[in-house]
C-alpha cells in the first residue's frame, strides 16, 4: 500500500467481539488502521501508549484494530479477546485469520501501522518499531486540516 492509495472496504471482514462496528460507518474523522499480534511484546506496549494519545483517547480519530497471525500461529479467540479488554479503546476490532488483509496492505514486521486522512486516503504509515509521538503529531496534523 502506497501514499494516497484509498482504503480498503473493511465492511466485508468479520469483526471481533466487542467491536464498534459503528465506527466503520462515521466519516469526515481521520482513521487509523494497525496490524498487531497476541504474541508479538512490542505489539502490546505500542497498544497500550497508543490508546493514551489524546486525539484516540477522545476519539477524534477512528481506530481499527486488526489482530493478524505470525508465521502458522495458534491464537485462541479467547486470548485476542482479552488482549482487546486490557486495551481500553473504543474500536474496530478485525481478525485477519486468512491473510487476506495482509495481503491487501502489504506489510511484513508488526505493529503496522497506517493512518488515512478524512478523504481515507493514506497520509502515513509506519511498520516494525512505532513511534508514538510521531504518530500522535501526524495525528494532530491530519485532524486539523479541513
Amino acid at each position: 500500500m502506497q501514499i494516497y492509495d484509498a482504503l480498503p472496504d473493511l465492511s466485508k471482514f468479520k469483526p471481533l467481539p466487542g467491536s464498534n462496528q459503528s465506527l466503520l460507518f462515521s466519516s469526515g474523522k481521520p482513521i487509523l488502521v494497525i496490524f498487531w499480534s497476541v504474541s508479538c511484546s512490542s505489539c502490546g506496549y505500542f497498544l497500550q501508549k497508543l490508546a493514551a494519545i489524546p486525539p484516540i483517547k477522545s476519539q477524534k480519530v477512528i481506530t481499527i484494530l486488526i489482530h493478524t497471525y505470525l508465521d502458522g500461529e495458534q491464537i485462541s479467540l479467547p486470548e485476542i479477546k482479552n488482549k482487546l479488554n486490557q486495551l481500553h479503546v473504543d474500536a474496530v476490532y478485525l481478525d485477519d485469520v486468512n491473510g487476506q488483509l495482509d495481503d491487501i496492505f502489504q506489510f511484513r514486521y508488526v505493529p503496522a501501522l497506517y493512518l488515512f486522512d478524512k478523504q481515507e486516503k493514506l497520509r502515513f504509515k509506519q511498520i516494525g518499531k512505532p513511534s508514538t509521538s510521531l504518530v500522535e503529531q501526524r495525528l494532530r496534523r491530519l485532524i486539523n486540516t479541513k
